[in-house]
């Protein structure tokens, strides 16, 4: 049987990269999968199968409810719930305004929250279910290339896993967090070379990752399989980070 049958599945920033590639996974393994995306250009592109789209920008603080709203309404509930949308920065500590740090902080952690919460009233009607944040090496190391206020965003994002899993225990829903490093995307694919390879030499395995490294480790997270699995952070990235 999948590993997800009988599931139905939301992945916030589920049009490109990573995102896509959890979708894709997800519905393989017998999902029923909403995803969201900025736009609805950007879901018409997105190469992604039968999941369906809802187009919502987090970084609006009435989004999260709207978009929970939207996909429990449209598929009757919601089981697995992938915090994966994000926005990056390169702003430094010199250059870093009020407003370049609320918008990272609104899409990468306050969405995070309000989405968890949301899909958690949802979740507690069903039984249980679980909910998968997606943090970065930036949160753990500080970043390397990345401004103050993406690596902080993500850092939150790790302490906030382990504060909701505490709190949605009693209602059977898990509250996990992957943490990639650098993954082969398009996005990654922009990088200049002189980054990457610095990247590179800083990471024992010495390559960047491949998308379904980590949606190997999404779908382990939202399935029965990490039933007795609450509040933890997975690393992905090559060794460049080990805690």
């Amino acid at each position: 049987m999948a590993r997800l049958a009988g599931k139905i599945a939301l992945v916030t920033g589920g049009t490109r990269g990573i995102g896509a590639g959890i979708v894709r996974a997800f519905l393989a393994e017998g999902a029923a999968v909403a995803f969201s995306g900025t736009s609805a250009g950007s879901i018409e592109k997105s190469n992604v199968g039968t999941a369906v789209g809802f187009v919502s920008d987090l970084a609006d603080p009435d989004a999260p409810a709207k978009l929970i709203d939207d996909v429990a309404k449209r598929f009757g509930g919601l089981d697995v719930l992938v915090n994966n949308a994000g926005v990056g920065s390169r702003a430094s500590e010199w250059e870093l305004t009020p407003q370049e740090w609320d918008r990272v902080h609104a899409v990468n952690l306050r969405a995070v929250f309000f989405l968890a919460r949301e899909a958690a009233k949802s979740m507690r009607e069903r039984g249980g279910g679980s909910i998968v944040n997606v943090s970065s090496i930036a949160g753990q190391n500080g970043g390397i290339a990345g401004s103050p206020a993406y690596g902080s965003s993500k850092g939150a994002v790790i302490t906030l896993t382990r504060s909701l899993a505490r709190r949605f225990a009693p209602h059977h829903i898990r509250v996990n967090c992957l943490s990639p490093a650098d993954i082969e995307t398009d996005m990654t694919a922009g990088w200049p070379e002189e980054l990457r390879d610095r990247l590179i030499a800083i990471t024992p395995l010495a390559r960047f990752g491949k998308v379904d490294e980590v949606t190997g480790a999404a779908l382990f997270f939202a399935s029965d399989e990490s039933a007795y699995v609450t509040g933890q952070t997975l690393s992905i990235n090559g060794g460049a980070f080990m805690s």
